[in-house]
């Protein structure tokens, strides 16, 4: 590994902590600001429940797409400065981007993926709810096409990506 590339996983490294950071602070947050509990099995079988705790499901999508946004942002940082380097040089680029083609950046790019489709598909479904004044039981479906929607695309996309890998 290079000096670059070296640099690069620092970096990537960082990101990362800072991204389960701020997810560990927004769980904390949720904790004490709305009294809700940690992610248990406890929690998902309230959830799988119809009624009130409905809105409990519509609460942790929210967590789940304020983590997203932040991750996504960060390494959206993160793509900007590793692809400017071809201004500095190309072959100080191709260097670094060489490092997207091993094993454990294509699992990255795959939770990434994951993560962009979740959080695109419920901004829009948050869109929706908001301009149709949607009631609970129709954002709940909703969320539960986001969901499905990101699981098959997320799949077919992730299979894509790590085809070089297993194929």
């Amino acid at each position: 590994m290079s000096l670059p590339q070296f640099l690069f996983f620092c970096v990537f490294a960082l990101v990362a902590v800072a991204i389960m950071a701020f997810g560990w602070y927004v769980v904390r947050a949720a904790r004490v600001d709305d009294g809700g509990e940690y992610p248990s099995r406890r929690l998902l079988a309230r959830l799988a429940r119809p009624g009130a705790d409905r809105a409990e499901l519509q609460r942790w999508a929210f967590y789940l797409h304020r983590i997203s946004g932040v991750g996504l942002f960060m390494f959206l940082v993160m793509h900007v400065g590793d692809v400017s380097l071809y201004a500095i040089s190309r072959e100080l680029y191709d260097e670094v981007h060489q490092v997207y083609g091993t094993t454990p950046m294509r699992v990255v790019e795959v939770l990434l993926l994951f993560g962009l489709l979740f959080h695109a598909l419920n901004g829009l479904r948050l869109i929706v709810v908001d301009i149709a004044d949607l009631g609970l039981r129709a954002a709940t479906r909703g969320l539960y096409l986001v969901a499905g929607l990101t699981l098959v695309a997320g799949s077919a996309g992730g299979a894509v990506i790590m085809w070089p890998v297993f194929g």
